[in-house]
């Protein structure tokens, strides 16, 4: 014969501790196995990127961001996204990190406003020397860079890839 359970604080009484603790344990809910992957390719995704700019950057980024300045955002399969880190840098700039589709080599993109004030521009950086030559040009922009009125890339502010780069 199958036995009916009683709710525990139905055993325990109201008001007792045990009965508080039943209350918090239910009211706190245990992460599912996919927000627990999702936190697990958060956690990476900064991992990767702090240990490439540690590598890769170490006179410059690895200098001026640690681990609290990174965060992880979990991969989206519908979009074609791999996991990824931002960090804001500050002035409306952001870094952002991820790998190549086959995560065969890292991608580290500054983000930026556009002079004309309607958008971003995305730069993919290779290489600390790099950086620096950029960092030096958009000092004299107020960390703005130069609208190209060739071609308005800057009016989409969700767009994270180089333009080079043919997914969307």
């Amino acid at each position: 014969m199958t036995e009916t359970l009683v709710p525990p604080t139905a055993t325990v009484g109201e008001n007792t501790p045990l009965a508080i603790l039943f209350d918090i344990a239910a009211a706190i809910a245990v992460p599912s196995e996919d927000e627990q992957r999702k936190d697990e390719q958060r956690e990476e995704a900064v991992t990767a990127a702090l240990h490439y700019l540690w590598n890769t950057y170490p006179d410059t980024l690895g200098k001026a961001l640690n681990e609290e300045d990174w965060h992880g955002m979990p991969a989206v399969p519908g979009a074609g996204l791999e996991p990824s880190a931002v960090a804001f840098l500050g002035g409306g700039l952001w870094l952002h990190h991820t790998t190549d589709v086959d995560q065969s080599r890292d991608l580290l993109t500054l983000v930026a406003p556009c002079t004309c004030g309607n958008g971003y521009v995305d730069r993919l950086l290779d290489g600390e020397w790099e950086l620096v030559w950029i960092l030096t040009d958009l000092t004299a922009t107020y960390g703005r860079f130069p609208h190209n009125t060739d071609r308005p890339h800057c009016m989409s502010i969700r767009r994270f890839r180089a333009w080079s780069d043919g997914r969307l």
